[in-house]
């Protein structure tokens, strides 16, 4: 049975990825009901019929700045999908944003923004995703709907970790 991965970007925000065998992506907002993650359509959004699933989303870690609140949407959510595999059986991987961000950003220079504080310059991971999706995949569209003309952030991350786990035959 043919392999499709699926990278998924955690959040309300966030998005799921498809990249099937013949190098179609499908990609999709998480599923939400109003404000609220619709946790009952992740498991269909995993299950793609006649392919073997195989779901990689990140592993989380501390982010600087954010609510106790939005840290523990977060893991809910983290949670919600890694249950979502366990229960059909579904092969996944948590990795470490950094680990495929390294993989995805190879050949992009280093692009910085101030910090939070303005204090010292960050490395910008929004704009060299967005570099590396245009490179990997240019001819994606990167935004949901006809109107928008922003990238979406959780469907450029959910692609990529599609294409790192495809990479590495996970």
């Amino acid at each position: 049975m043919s392999k499709v991965y699926i990278g998924i970007d955690i959040g309300k925000h966030g998005a799921i990825a498809s990249i099937f065998p013949d190098g179609k992506i499908i990609v999709e907002k998480m599923p939400m009901i109003k404000t609220e993650l619709d946790y009952s359509s992740i498991p269909g959004a995993l299950n793609q019929v006649g392919y073997q699933s195989y779901v990689v989303f990140e592993k989380l870690g501390v982010i600087f700045g954010s609510s106790k609140q939005t840290a523990f949407s977060m893991g809910e959510q983290s949670g919600a999908v890694e249950m979502s595999c366990i229960c059909q059986s579904i092969p996944y991987t948590k990795v470490r944003a950094v680990d495929w961000q390294k993989q995805m950003f190879q050949g992009i220079d280093q692009i910085t923004k101030s910090s939070k504080t303005g204090k010292k310059q960050v490395r910008d991971t929004k704009a060299m995703a967005l570099m590396a999706i245009k490179r990997i995949f240019p001819e994606l569209k990167l935004t949901f709907g006809d109107r928008s003309t922003v990238p979406h952030d959780g469907l450029i991350d959910a692609v990529l970790m599609a294409e790192y786990a495809r990479r590495n035959n996970l």
